[in-house]
């Protein structure tokens, strides 16, 4: 008997079909969707589009990261290759601004050395014309006594040198 009181107090008397436990599981499905509707549609609806609206902006945001991300390396890659063209271009000036002073340096010694030889032939025709007269006077000092011995007189200075000059001259 409990059983049977239990079944007419939750439903009442009414006989239990098949029919009945659709219609009752039916209605108690639609009340459900009412409430939902009513209380909680709303604010899960717009959780919802939140979190569409939530991801889509992180995607976009996503995508002018990686957009950003890409421009940046191509913008460090130019500045990369400027660098390198920038460099090479150091190299070569450098490598052109030695060469050019080790061609002035060489040429620089070069003049200096012939500057030296003919500095050097200067003073030696110079010290070879020095020599010629000191031989000369040397020689005119010398005929002057070898003639004052033979003659036993002496003879003028300027004589004795135009005497000598002309035998220089024939020899």
């Amino acid at each position: 008997m409990p059983a049977i009181m239990i079944n007419s107090l939750v439903i009442g008397n009414i006989p239990t079909t098949t029919f009945t436990t659709m219609a009752f599981v039916s209605l108690s499905f639609l009340i459900l969707l009412f409430l939902i509707k009513k209380f909680a549609w709303e604010s899960i609806s717009s959780m919802l589009e939140e979190r569409a609206s939530k991801i889509a902006n992180d995607l976009d945001s996503a995508e002018q990261a990686r957009l950003n991300a890409d421009t940046l390396i191509q913008q460090k890659e130019e500045e990369l290759t400027k660098a390198r063209t920038e460099a090479a271009a150091i190299i070569k000036r450098a490598k052109d601004n030695a060469e050019n002073n080790a061609n002035s340096i060489v040429e620089e010694a070069q003049a200096e050395a012939q500057s030296y030889r003919e500095k050097a032939q200067r003073d030696m025709e110079l010290e070879r014309v020095q020599l010629m007269d000191s031989a000369r006077q040397d020689v005119a000092d010398l005929s002057m006594e070898i003639a004052t011995k033979i003659v036993k007189k002496e003879l003028s200075k300027d004589a004795h040198e135009d005497l000598i000059n002309s035998h220089i001259e024939g020899l």
